[in-house]
C-alpha cells in the first residue's frame, strides 16, 4: 500500500514540476515572415494612371472608356469578415497576371488566431500567386482565413477585371 501511494506522488510532483517547467514559444508578428503590415490602401485605382490633360474650349473630349481586361497596378478586395476576424487581400497584377499579394488584415484577436495565421497565410499567397483564379485550395486548419481570403481574392480580381 506503502508502495503505491509513493509511485503515485513521485509521479504527481514529476508531472506538476513538467507543467511548470514548460514555456510555451512566443509568437512573431506575421510581418516579420514577408506578410505586409495592414497599411492604409487605395482601392481599385490602378497605379501610374494618368490625369488626361485640360482641353481648351471648344475641343470635343473623347468619350470614356471602360477599363479592359487585365488592368495593371494594384488592387485591394473588399474586407471579408469572418468568424475570427477581418481578412483583407491586395493583389498587383500586370499584363492581366497578378504579380504580387499582400494580406492587408487577417485574424489576429488572440494567440491562436495569430499563429493560425502565421502558418496559413504564406501558404494562401503561394496558392493565389500559382492558381489562375480566386479558387485557391486553402488551408487544413484555417477554415475560416481561408474562406474569407477567397472572397477577398474574388473582389480584388473583379476590381483588377480579371
Amino acid at each position: 500500500m506503502f508502495r503505491r501511494i509513493a509511485i503515485v506522488a513521485t509521479g504527481t510532483v514529476g508531472g506538476v514540476a513538467a507543467v511548470l517547467a514548460y514555456h510555451p514559444p512566443t509568437l512573431t508578428p506575421v510581418a516579420a515572415i514577408g506578410v505586409a503590415v495592414p497599411a492604409p490602401v487605395a482601392t481599385g485605382t490602378p497605379s501610374g494612371t494618368k490625369t488626361p490633360p485640360a482641353t481648351k474650349p471648344g475641343t470635343k473630349t473623347p468619350p470614356a472608356t471602360q477599363p479592359a481586361t487585365g488592368n495593371s497596378g494594384t488592387f485591394a478586395g473588399n474586407t471579408a469578415q469572418t468568424a475570427w476576424g477581418p481578412v483583407q487581400v491586395q493583389i498587383t497584377v500586370s499584363g492581366g497576371q497578378i504579380t504580387a499579394v499582400k494580406a492587408l488584415q487577417w485574424p489576429n484577436g488572440d494567440q491562436r488566431s495569430l499563429s493560425i495565421a502565421q502558418q496559413s497565410i504564406p501558404y494562401l499567397i503561394q496558392q493565389t500567386l500559382t492558381t489562375k483564379s480566386a479558387n485557391v485550395i486553402g488551408v487544413t486548419g484555417a477554415s475560416y482565413t481561408s474562406d474569407g481570403w477567397r472572397r477577398s481574392l474574388a473582389s480584388a480580381r473583379s476590381k483588377a477585371g480579371i
